[in-house]
């Protein structure tokens, strides 16, 4: 699905650092552009929250 690379980079990173979200910025912050983006175009996916 759309942007599984990023939620799975996001996912290894908090896991990695004791899910000290603040240790994985960058990586929260790609999945963000990412879903953002598929949203902004209609898309969806399971790793992307739904907008309200």
């Amino acid at each position: 699905p759309a942007c599984q690379d990023e939620a799975c980079q996001l996912q290894d990173c908090l896991w990695k650092n004791d899910f000290q979200e603040a240790r994985c910025k960058r990586a929260l912050q790609a999945l963000e552009k990412c879903c953002n983006k598929l949203l902004d175009n209609g898309g969806s996916s399971r790793c992307c929250p739904a907008r309200k």
